[in-house]
C-alpha cells in the first residue's frame, strides 16, 4: 500500500518542493465528478451553420471524460473554445449508416497507440457493421444517421448522446424554468426549481416534481380520459368536457375526472360506463379499490353522490355507483344535456 502525499502541499523556504503527478490532478476530478459528461450542455453536436451540408458543427464546451485505457487513470477535463466543423462520409448507395460522434482523450502515457497527449473530436465511421462503439477513454456526443438519397446532414439526422457530468452528492444544480433543464438528463438527475421552490427528478423519461411537506411544487397534471361503456361506446355531444388532474406521489395517485354532457348530439350508448385512469393502477384480486363519485342531472337540478371503484382484475379503468347502481346508459337516470359525473380516487399506481 502506498501512501500518496496530500494535495497540495506547499513546503517551507528552503525545503525541496513536493512534486505532482497529472494522475493526482486527475484523480481529483474523478473524486468531484460522479460520472462522466459535458458541462452546462456544451459541445452539442448540429447540422453546419453555414449550410447543411455532409458536415455537423461541434459547439465549444467542456466534458469530463474518464480514462479507462488502464486502471487508476482517472478523469481528464477537457475544453474547446470555438465551433469545429466535421465532415461526415456520404450516404451509402442504399439503406443508411450511423456514425458516431466522439471526444477521445490521446495520452500517450496510457495507451501507446497515439504519439502524443491531446483530445480530438472525431467520427467514427459505420461502413456497414453498425454504429461504431465508444472507444477507450472518449466520450459519444452524438449519432449522424444518413440515408441513401440524403442530400445534406441536418439536424433530423443527429441524436444528441451527451449527458451532463454530475457531480459528487451535493446541492442539485439551480434552475429557474424549463428550458433552462438539461438538454439530454441522466435517470434520477435532480435539479433545484426555484421558480416553483421545489426540487425535480427525471424519472421514466420525464421531469417529476418532488414536494414539500408545507407546500410549493408538485403541480396536478392534467389529462383528457376516455370514456367507454361495456356494449355501446358513448358520445357526450356538441360542447361537452371531459376533465382530468391528477398527482403521483411514488405509487400513490390522486386523480379527480368529471365528465359533462354536450348540448346536442348526445348518444349515451349501452352497458356501464368506464373511465380511463392516467397511470395504471396495480390490479387487485380479490377485492376492489373504491373512491367517491356523484351525478349531477342538469334538468332537475338533482346532485347525487356515490361511490367509484376500480374492477378486481382491473388497472385501467373506473366505474361509478350511484345509490348501489353502477352508472350506465339509462341509470342513475336519462342523461341528456349539461349532466355530468365524475370521481375522486386514490390508488397505487401498478410501478
Amino acid at each position: 500500500m502506498t501512501l500518496h502525499t496530500p494535495l497540495w502541499m506547499q513546503v517551507a523556504s528552503g525545503d525541496t518542493p513536493v512534486q505532482y503527478s497529472a494522475q493526482d490532478d486527475r484523480l481529483l476530478l474523478t473524486s468531484l465528478w460522479q460520472t462522466e459528461g459535458v458541462t452546462a450542455g456544451g459541445l452539442q453536436v448540429s447540422q453546419r451553420a453555414a449550410g447543411a451540408n455532409f458536415s455537423v458543427d461541434i459547439a465549444p464546451g467542456q466534458a469530463v471524460i474518464t480514462g479507462d485505457d488502464m486502471a487508476g487513470q482517472g478523469s481528464y477535463l477537457v475544453r474547446s473554445d470555438a465551433v469545429e466543423n466535421l465532415p461526415i462520409p456520404a450516404p451509402p448507395a442504399s439503406g443508411s449508416r450511423t456514425h458516431r460522434v466522439v471526444a477521445q482523450v490521446r495520452d500517450k502515457l496510457y495507451n501507446g497507440t497515439w504519439t502524443g497527449y491531446d483530445w480530438a473530436l472525431m467520427v467514427l465511421e459505420d461502413t456497414g457493421s453498425g454504429t461504431p462503439p465508444v472507444p477507450g477513454s472518449a466520450y459519444s456526443l452524438a449519432t449522424v444517421t444518413v440515408t441513401a438519397g440524403d442530400a445534406s446532414v441536418t439536424n433530423a439526422n443527429i441524436l444528441d448522446t451527451r449527458f451532463n457530468a454530475l457531480s459528487q452528492p451535493g446541492r442539485a444544480r439551480l434552475t429557474g424554468s424549463d428550458a433552462e433543464r438539461p438538454a439530454v438528463p441522466l435517470p434520477f438527475e435532480e435539479i433545484a426549481r426555484t421558480d416553483k421552490g421545489c426540487t425535480e427528478i427525471f424519472i421514466d423519461g420525464a421531469w417529476r416534481e418532488v414536494p414539500r411537506r408545507d407546500g410549493g411544487g408538485s403541480a396536478w397534471t392534467s389529462y383528457t380520459p376516455a370514456l367507454t361503456a361495456t356494449t355501446t361506446n358513448p358520445s357526450l355531444g356538441v360542447g361537452s368536457t371531459r376533465s382530468g388532474r391528477y398527482i403521483r406521489e411514488g405509487r400513490r395517485v390522486t386523480v379527480q375526472v368529471v365528465c359533462r354532457f354536450g348540448s346536442s348530439g348526445i348518444n349515451v350508448g349501452s352497458g356501464f360506463y368506464e373511465i380511463a385512469l392516467p397511470v395504471a393502477a396495480r390490479v387487485t384480486s380479490p377485492g376492489r379499490v373504491t373512491g367517491t363519485g356523484y351525478c349531477y342531472d342538469d334538468s332537475g337540478a338533482d346532485y347525487r353522490d356515490g361511490g367509484c371503484f376500480i374492477n378486481t382484475g382491473v388497472s385501467d379503468k373506473v366505474r361509478i355507483s350511484i345509490d348501489s347502481v353502477v352508472v350506465r346508459n339509462n341509470a342513475p337516470f336519462t342523461w341528456a344535456s349539461n349532466d355530468e359525473f365524475g370521481f375522486t380516487l386514490v390508488y397505487e399506481a401498478a410501478s
